[in-house]
């Protein structure tokens, strides 16, 4: 039977051909989303803001700091479904990472203002009052994520324990890069901040590439880390009020202009418009899928910009009509299919038209290539066959989808929170067509190794056209 397995009736050629796209990178979320957060917490006091007392909802002060935390935990519940598919691209490009430098990169925004202050770098506070606040950060922090780590015992990636949720070095992290940032970044060293930051973005990285944490632990733990600082703080402030206190720089080391020119994080779902991923489709249907991208935009005036986008789109399939050969489904328990995904790398003009109370209507309108990473439709082998084939499951067709022209125009309504932050609502639409170079399963040679044949490239092209809505997080570059 070994050798005789054949597939006879390959129905899979052009209709999988139709259905098939590429695995999205997923693992970029962590680095993406976080060093988002990165800008937008270095940068601050714009004068464009209103002067006099507000009372408005996005100018409470409790708003202001729960704001970007909130954030991180809404794309914790958004990634959560996902977090299995996002592993998957780690385990199936980069399965042997092993540099455990999170370990201690972790304290280092902590160790860079302690040097400063003992080298009595003027910051925010005195080294009393700067203790006082971190060690309630610190006792918050632990309090709250080692409370939720042995209430919600999630098991780890590795499997080697139940406490994954959330991520404690990242939490570690960022709180000490807000402690930092708050001592320095805000009071005039801004590059400071960023550098925290920078390194938290690192820590939070190595967890998910060592495979010992979910993305949804690290965003969690970066808004835990965030958080339990301005806590602390609020709390050492009402101990101390004004002692301890030095007195804010006159200078703004910031130039400050009406030019919305940005950075962006957005998060959101996507839903396919085009009957190569839509449900009507024969063999295969997409379930709602996931988008995240990353983007920038340089502004000549108020109103008018140019910038570009790297976004990814990731499909969860059902191959539920797939028609196979009765030797493989005689071998067989299932089939299921690595999720169809696309990168976009697109540029263009950016518009942005602002309305009172710092409302904003954004849009774009891009051009570019999009490409994505080869996958695989996979067979998992009844128990009986696993010893015999010497593996678990075996792929039945690989592909691999060629690079295409892209184009996408998008709309949002965007909300400035703080002096340099703002949350948008957004919708985008994107456009691409591609062709798909695949091998598809003809049997096993004598030594059980699968034995695959090279079609040729399908003049036909798989459509990726799709609709995303969600939320982002802008930072303002004055």
């Amino acid at each position: 039977m070994k050798a005789g397995i054949l597939i006879t009736n390959i129905k899979l050629r052009y209709k999988i051909i139709k259905k098939l796209g590429a695995i999205v990178q997923l693992t970029l979320l962590t680095s993406c989303f976080i060093l988002t957060i990165t800008k937008a917490k270095a940068q601050y006091a714009d004068t464009t803001l209103r002067h006099g007392p507000d009372h408005s909802f996005w100018q409470n002060s409790l708003v202001k700091k729960t704001t970007i935390p909130a954030i991180m935990f809404g794309a914790t519940a958004l990634s959560w479904p996902y977090r299995e598919e996002i592993r998957e691209v780690r385990n199936r490009f980069i399965p042997t990472f092993r540099y455990y430098y999170d370990d201690y990169l972790q304290y280092a925004p902590a160790a860079t203002m302690v040097a400063l202050k003992a080298f009595n770098v003027k910051g925010r506070s005195s080294p009393k009052r700067a203790f006082v606040s971190y060690a309630f950060s610190m006792g918050i922090m632990g309090a709250v994520v080692n409370g939720v780590k042995y209430t919600a015992r999630v098991e780890r990636p590795d499997a080697s324990s139940r406490n994954s949720f959330p991520s404690g070095h990242t939490a570690m992290a960022f709180m000490n890069a807000a402690v930092l940032d708050k001592e320095y970044g805000q009071y005039g060293y801004p590059l400071l901040g960023v550098g925290g930051y920078a390194m938290a973005t690192a820590t939070g990285l190595g967890r998910g590439l060592n495979n010992r944490h979910w993305v949804g632990d690290m965003l969690a733990g970066a808004g835990i880390g965030i958080l339990s600082t301005e806590v602390g703080y609020y709390l050492a402030d009402q101990i101390f009020k004004n002692r301890g206190m030095n007195e804010p720089l006159k200078n703004n080391p910031i130039p400050i202009s009406n030019k919305p020119s940005f950075v962006e994080l957005h998060l959101g779902y996507a839903s396919a418009i085009s009957k190569d991923l839509g449900s009507t489709t024969r063999n295969f249907h997409a379930k709602r899928g996931f988008n995240l991208g990353f983007e920038g935009a340089w502004f000549m005036n108020k109103y008018v910009g140019l910038g570009g986008e790297l976004a990814f789109t990731s499909f969860p399939v059902h191959p539920e009509n797939l028609i196979l050969d009765d030797h493989l489904l005689a071998i067989s328990d299932d089939i299921f299919t690595q999720a169809l995904g696309v990168k976009y790398l697109n540029a263009g003009p950016y518009f942005s038209y602002p309305l009172p109370n710092n409302w904003f209507i954004t849009a774009k309108i891009n051009a570019g290539i999009s490409s994505g990473s080869r996958g695989n439709i996979i067979l998992q082998l009844k128990e009986e066959y696993e010893a015999e084939y010497d593996r678990t499951e075996v792929p039945v067709l690989k592909y691999k989808p060629r690079s295409a022209l892209s184009w996408t125009t998008g709309l949002g309504i965007q909300k400035r929170v703080g002096h340099n932050t703002a949350i948008k609502a957004y919708t985008t639409y994107f456009n691409s067509a591609h062709k798909f170079k695949f091998n598809v399963l003809q049997g096993f040679d004598n030594e059980d190794n699968p034995v695959y044949r090279e079609l040729p490239v399908s003049k036909s092209k798989t459509k990726f056209n799709h609709l995303t809505f969600g939320l982002g997080v802008t930072a303002f570059l004055w």
